[in-house]
């Protein structure tokens, strides 16, 4: 095989690398945000198809690491049979990827009366805090990690003697008030929308990255089969 061959060749060694930090990446982003901060701000009233993103991602990142590793038996072994599937897949890792990506996008933009429907179901959870364990977790969960308090304010907790959940300050204290100092003055609405409009642009901008460098890894790919099918026949007919 000539120069530009191997040059190639070591072109699909150094993406395949890539692709498996790539691949790493996107399970670790698509556990954390599904298991860890979409389980922490989840509340009735949240579209439920938001979740799908990260589950995607994991499943997507996945096939990404196992992929990688028949582009380098492909590559080592120069079989060309290997490297085309391993294009193929690529190809069709990157068109799903794509539409992951837009997804993420849009999810939220797309959606007229999304934060219309976060605010009610985070105002159902509210109104059932202290009588419904699962409500009054998620809710707690997400004053502490959105630094906020119901759904637009401490006003809209009515306990005696104006009282209002731990979790409402940023301080550990032995009990809670809408005229504390450290209490939350933000609603937490506002933030858990924005915060998840955030993170859908984050993950959107990762993967439609990734997925470019999967589309260069398929060029290449496809570019080596060929020049080691040409290569055999040449000696074929040598």
């Amino acid at each position: 095989m000539g120069c530009a061959t191997g040059l190639v060749k070591y072109l699909v060694f150094i993406a395949n690398l890539v692709f498996v930090l790539a691949g790493l990446a996107l399970v670790v982003i698509g556990v954390v945000f599904k298991f860890n901060y979409l389980k922490q701000v989840s509340v009735d009233g949240v579209p439920t198809e938001f979740g799908v993103a990260p589950v995607l991602t994991i499943v997507v990142g996945a096939i990404v690491f196992i992929t990688a590793f028949f582009g380098c038996c492909g590559a080592i072994r120069e079989s060309t049979c290997m490297l085309t599937t391993y294009a193929v897949i690529l190809l069709s890792i990157f068109i799903i990827q794509v539409a992951i990506g837009v997804f993420a996008f849009l999810q939220v933009k797309d959606t007229a009366d999304y934060k219309q429907n976060l605010e009610k179901g985070f105002r159902k959870a509210v109104d059932h805090y202290g009588t419904n364990k699962e409500a009054s977790e998620a809710v707690d969960a997400a004053q502490v990690f959105l630094e906020c308090c119901g759904v637009n304010g401490p006003q809209d907790y009515h306990f005696s003697n104006g009282s209002v959940p731990l979790s409402c300050c940023s301080a550990k204290v032995e009990s809670c008030s809408s005229t504390s100092s450290t209490v939350h003055s933000d609603g937490c609405v506002d933030k858990l929308y924005n915060f998840l409009e955030k993170t859908a642009n984050i993950l959107g901008y990762v993967v439609i990255g990734i997925a470019a460098t999967e589309l260069l890894g398929a060029i290449f790919g496809l570019c080596l089969a060929s020049s080691i099918r040409n290569h055999y026949r040449r000696n074929i007919y040598a």
